[in-house]
């Protein structure tokens, strides 16, 4: 077993150029297969191993915790569905002259068939 084989499975690696050593903490996670192929992916293509990938997109995520608070206040709103504007179309009816309105919502809603439009339905 090599020397930095045996530092990485006692959880510490002394960076090149001396300086504190870093300390870190083994775990496991469970990811999508899809998901861990684009990691892997990734990794490849940018030379750095799975785990260095995944600590950078941790960290990144940590750096910017504002985006992750916007982001559960979108997942909030998502959730307030009895205040969604589209659930709340017809709550407020107004006043209108239109009796017909379930028969003709076309009419009203795209205007009178053109004279071609017409010719059509009839073929």
């Amino acid at each position: 077993m090599s020397l930095l084989a045996i530092q990485l499975y006692y959880s510490t690696i002394e960076p090149a150029g001396g300086g504190a050593m870093t300390e870190y903490v083994t775990t496991n996670i469970r990811l999508p297969k899809d998901l861990y192929r684009e990691i892997k992916h990734r990794a490849l293509e940018e030379e750095k191993s799975l785990a260095q990938i995944i600590r950078e997109s941790v960290m990144q995520y940590l750096a910017a915790p504002e985006v992750a608070a916007s982001r559960r206040e979108e997942a909030e709103v998502v959730d307030d569905w009895e205040n969604d504007p589209l659930w709340l179309i017809g709550t407020d009816a107004t006043v209108a002259d239109v009796t017909d309105g379930s028969v003709n919502h076309d009419l009203y809603l795209y205007g009178p068939l053109s004279e071609a439009a017409r010719a059509e339905i009839k073929d």
